[in-house]
């Protein structure tokens, strides 16, 4: 199957960077590790359904010549996207990979994502208030967040993230590895849970550190904790009988960490980039793998 051919009737008529009608003349940006992340040619339904998504983070638009990235919305007419059943059908994202950028297909959207000399984003959807409700501008989100935590030195990684006391423990896995499960054992045993599904880690004064990113999992948007947290460890997830922490090797713990950063891995222009930050992040970090318990306890290993 052609790029975008899932989703567009015609893959033709996918839009060249900067076409396209703005829904309005409105503006809003989102603050957290990376940004700010603007967007504009909002209209004033959009901007409201994205504040009340992000609650919390939402922040006020920048000058237009600041140093933030900048996504552009536009419209796309309804009849150029495919009907898709989505009862049973798994959401997933077309990519085609280029030299300096990456050119995005969904449920009802598309996107032109530039990439070099600086990160800079268009978007069409046919959709007014429903661009959050479709999830059309949250998956487009999670990938300008990936490329451009990649480009500081940091990655954005498949996990469950905890934390207490300004500290946060990752645990990354394939899907059923336990991320939700192990969310929920850890807020029961006094945790805050950052997200059963995405978070993201950058580099700041030869330290990692997290953020709770906005994106819900299985568990749902968890209440949102402002602030920044170091990461202790990252741990690979496998279900047991018992609760125990077993040692990995360097490049197993690489391959563990690479299958778990979305969007990037694929992504044969910057494969390299993602696997010097994450050998990076395996050489300063805890990790190995955790064997837990469904009926929890696995918190008292984390203090060792």
């Amino acid at each position: 199957m052609n790029f975008a051919e899932e989703f567009l009737r015609q893959t033709g008529a996918f839009p060249h960077r900067r076409q396209g009608t703005p829904w309005g003349e409105e503006r809003t940006a989102i603050d957290f590790l990376g940004g700010p992340y603007v967007f504009d040619g909002l209209n004033q339904i959009q901007v409201k359904t994205i504040s009340r998504r992000f609650s919390g983070l939402v922040c006020a638009a920048p000058a237009e010549n600041s140093p933030a990235i900048h996504t552009h919305i536009r419209k796309l007419p309804e009849g150029h996207f495919k009907t898709i059943d989505t009862r049973d059908w798994e959401y997933r994202l077309d990519f085609d990979y280029q030299q300096k950028c990456l050119r995005i297909a969904g449920l009802r959207f598309v996107a032109h994502v530039q990439l070099e000399p600086h990160i800079e984003a268009w978007m069409w959807t046919p959709d007014d208030e429903n661009l959050i409700a479709n999830s059309a501008f949250e998956n487009i989100f999670r990938v300008i967040v990936a490329y451009r935590l990649l480009a500081q030195g940091g990655m954005v990684l498949h996990s469950a993230g905890l934390a207490l006391d300004k500290k946060a423990w990752l645990f990354i896995g394939r899907s059923g590895a336990g991320k939700s499960t192990i969310s929920r054992l850890g807020e029961n045993a006094g945790l805050t849970i950052l997200s059963d599904d995405m978070n993201a880690i950058v580099l700041r004064d030869k330290k990692y550190l997290t953020e709770q990113l906005p994106f819900a999992g299985e568990h749902g948007q968890t209440a949102l904790t402002r602030g920044k947290f170091s990461v202790q460890a990252v741990y690979y997830l496998q279900k047991s009988k018992q609760n125990r922490l077993k040692e990995t090797p360097a490049a197993k713990r690489l391959a563990e960490l690479m299958v778990c950063s979305p969007f990037v891995n694929s992504d044969p222009y910057r494969y390299a980039v993602l696997a010097q930050n994450l050998a990076a992040l395996r050489d300063k970090t805890n990790g190995g793998s955790l064997e837990f318990h469904l009926d929890g306890g696995f918190q008292t290993l984390l203090k060792r």
